[in-house]
């Protein structure tokens, strides 16, 4: 009789953890399916805000003789160039970000062939060997990064760009 009610035991004890698993994954779909929601219907919970997109170079980094290669803390200063979408309003949070970086990118691959001159043209100094770093700005007053660079080194003098 032992191993019967061993069994029986074994039996209800899975009953029970199945019917919480259940619960859980039914709750969690529901949450899951709340968010869609809340993002598709433009619930009045969102903040819009517009994307702005500032690009800093190297020195404003606190790069010193391209010994570190990443950006670390926020830039110095205001951006060597920025662009103010025309699009429609972002929402804040991670779906914000990511579309504002994605139409940073469009507009920015728009220019690259001529980033050289514009880039130079616009900053108030000499530059030697530094790149330019993409930041966005969608929600709050931060510039954030976006760890894209152009890969490749400006040199300007006087406003002239020229081969480094």
């Amino acid at each position: 009789m032992g191993g019967i009610q061993r069994f029986v035991i074994l039996v209800a004890c899975l009953w029970f953890v199945s019917v919480d698993a259940r619960r859980k994954l039914k709750r969690d779909h529901q949450e899951i399916i709340n968010s869609y929601d809340d993002v598709s219907t433009g619930d009045e919970d969102y903040e819009l805000e517009p994307c702005q997109c500032g690009v800093f170079m190297s020195q404003q980094m606190g790069f010193k003789d391209g010994r570190r290669t990443k950006p670390k803390g926020p830039p110095t200063g205001e951006p060597v160039v920025t662009y103010d979408t025309d699009g429609p309003s972002l929402p804040c949070g991670s779906i914000g970000f990511k579309h504002c970086i994605s139409t940073c990118l469009d507009v920015i691959l728009k220019y690259l062939p001529r980033a050289g001159p514009v880039i130079c043209g616009a900053v108030e100094r000499d530059v030697h060997r530094e790149k330019a770093f993409l930041f966005v700005r969608n929600c709050g007053s931060e510039w954030n990064p976006t760890n894209f660079s152009a890969g490749k080194e400006f040199c300007c003098t006087d406003g002239k760009h020229h081969k480094c």
